[in-house]
């Protein structure tokens, strides 16, 4: 099975250049299943259901969030009609919406879990690795688990692959919207410490470059609104083995605009 997950999709920009380029991009590759992270996608930050019926319309099987999941206040009330969704497991409110969801491909059950690090995240509720293992503790039926861990720190993201590759199939690292050069398989484990963002290319990490600019160096007082031209789509692509569904490459994606 061929997984495509892209990660942290920022804005206008970002959002129309994953719907407009999804199906190509599932086609040249032979993708069977798409994640995508998609917790800065409403004006760059938060999620609106109707983003995420788009993204589902568009061929997205499971959209992922991160620690900016409940910055549009409309989304808390949409939460559980937005059953192809997750939200970080260990991120206030508790309640609402799913942290796993799982989902059937190729006679596959594949579950996808999303948590927050909580190193320099202090939105965190809960240590990862705790919430983790209270999951795999009530045996999780899926064949195939994919963790979107939404983390700061490169060595956290790191240690917890590490730590849980025998019990995983994948371990996604986003929010740092810096795709990094460090994908590998740990013990039948994808892992790449972050994937990247689906956003706009000239700006500082999907925000506006001059605003950011006139906020740290001049010092004015700005809101930090999202950059805007063309976009980069970053992402990763998972094999995995149809007999054991343990992971056996990952391949970093990266589509610049012209």
């Amino acid at each position: 099975m061929r997984i495509l997950f892209l990660g942290d999709v920022v804005a206008k920009s970002g959002r129309e250049a994953v719907i407009h380029n999804i199906y190509s991009i599932q086609q040249a590759n032979k993708i069977d299943f798409t994640i995508v992270n998609a917790e800065n996608s409403a004006h760059g930050k938060g999620i609106t259901e109707k983003i995420y019926m788009k993204l589902i319309e568009s061929g997205v099987d499971i959209v992922t969030l991160g620690n900016h999941a409940f910055s549009k206040k409309e989304i808390v009330e949409a939460l559980d009609r937005c059953e192809f969704m997750t939200r970080p497991a260990n991120l206030n409110p508790l309640s609402g919406g799913s942290s796993m969801v799982i989902r059937e491909c190729m006679g596959k059950r594949i579950a996808v879990i999303n948590l927050l690090g909580c190193v320099f995240m202090p939105m965190s509720t809960d240590d990862p690795l705790k919430v983790m293992n209270e999951m795999l503790e009530h045996e999780i039926d899926a064949d195939i688990i994919i963790v979107d861990l939404h983390g700061e720190a490169t060595s956290e993201k790191i240690l917890f692959a590490e730590y849980f590759a025998k019990s995983l199939t994948a371990v996604i690292g986003t929010h740092t919207h810096v795709q990094t050069a460090d994908e590998r398989i740990i013990d039948g484990c994808a892992f790449i410490t972050d994937v990247g963002m689906c956003g706009p290319w000239r700006s500082v990490l999907g925000r506006d470059l001059d605003e950011v600019i006139a906020n740290y160096v001049e010092g004015e007082p700005t809101h930090y609104a999202p950059a805007t031209g063309p976009s980069v789509i970053c992402g990763c692509i998972i094999e995995t083995d149809d007999q054991t569904n343990r992971a056996v490459n990952i391949k970093r994606l990266q589509i610049r605009p012209d």
